[in-house]
């Protein structure tokens, strides 16, 4: 993170008045708004954005602040807004969707107030022209309404996330493909720092219930914190956030180039997603039963930050995509620098 901006005590404070809000609900831009966080995010970006988006996974909040991250960076190549704006995430994977068939993807909230949705199409021949190779993204407009249409709540573990999945908005009402160029790769890197954040938030949040419950749980007249076996399971899981917190700092050091970091980025939100499972596997194994009863709130962080670790692509993905391109010849000094 950047050296000059937020020094430790403004940013505790910021901390805590983020909590705060979070904590009360309602109209999170709103509540940013009144704390002057465009002039927080412009002083130091890194520092300002992990502190949100930690605090968000703390909070288990949902809302739409890693769209306004993304379209931050794609404002660029986009037309002019003629209302608020959302934005359609690739679904299943961190690739963008087909422009040839009906559009899916995945919403993080319904369309109330909002007026368009931005949907990241995958780059065919056709629309890359003399310009752009294929295989990159281009980016339509379809009006709020066609895709709340399309939309349906996400069924499954996290349903308190609020999250819609589209599964057939109507592509042939989309306006013109725009060419995202690099737009949509520093995008996508800002929204995987993002998410690495968050899941950092959710995975601080879990590790700290388990700490209160073995403190609390008795057996053989002792507190079972005391017990190695489980020590050393809490221990693990700190070390798995801790070191996923410093290889965010390292990630946020190559944001300013042309790419966004985009290499750093994709081994940070992998990193991301190794972690969450490791330190929701301890915690479960600490608390047993109980952490996946109603009467803990353990099982909902597991189930957040794996949904977290789904969206712009999941650890087994990234794992998988990295490979590859090492095998294939790329350079080994990302890697070696996070």
């Amino acid at each position: 993170m950047t050296t000059s901006g937020l020094d430790d005590a403004t940013a505790e404070l910021l901390a805590g008045s983020l909590r705060e809000v979070l904590a009360e609900g309602g109209d999170l831009a709103a509540a940013l708004a009144e704390l002057g966080w465009a002039d927080v995010l412009a002083d130091d970006p890194a520092r300002a954005t992990t502190l949100l988006f930690a605090e968000h996974g703390r909070a288990l909040a949902h809302s739409r602040v890693l769209d306004d991250v993304l379209l931050a960076e794609l404002a660029g190549a986009l037309p002019a807004a003629t209302g608020p704006r959302a934005l359609l995430y690739p679904l299943h994977s961190d690739q963008p969707a087909d422009p040839r068939g009906p559009l899916t993807g995945l919403l993080l909230g319904g369309l109330d107030g909002i007026t368009e949705v931005v949907v990241p199409t995958a780059l065919d021949a056709a629309d890359a022209g003399d310009t752009a190779d294929a295989g990159g993204a281009t980016l339509r407009i379809l009006p709020a309404e066609l895709v709340a249409a399309a939309a349906q709540p996400v069924r499954g573990f996290d349903t308190a996330a609020g999250w819609l999945t589209v599964s057939a908005a109507p592509a042939g009402a989309a306006g013109p493909a725009t060419p995202a160029g690099e737009a949509w790769t520093r995008a996508v890197a800002a929204g995987r720092r993002a998410l690495a954040a968050e899941i950092i938030g959710g995975c601080e949040a879990a590790l700290a219930i388990a700490v209160a419950h073995t403190s609390a749980r008795v057996q053989y007249g002792r507190s079972i914190a005391t017990f190695q076996a489980v020590r050393h399971r809490l221990a693990e899981a700190h070390v798995a956030v801790e070191s996923l917190r410093s290889e965010l700092t390292v990630a946020w050091g190559s944001a300013g180039q042309a790419d966004g970091g985009a290499w750093a980025a994709r081994l940070v939100k992998l990193r991301a997603g190794l972690a969450q499972a490791e330190v929701m596997r301890h915690a479960v194994q600490v608390c047993g039963a109980m952490g996946l009863s109603l009467e803990s709130e353990l099982h909902r962080f597991v189930a957040r930050t794996a949904a977290l670790d789904l969206l712009l692509g999941d650890h087994r993905t990234l794992a998988e995509q990295l490979g590859t391109e090492l095998l294939a010849g790329a350079e080994l000094e990302p890697v070696v620098a996070i």
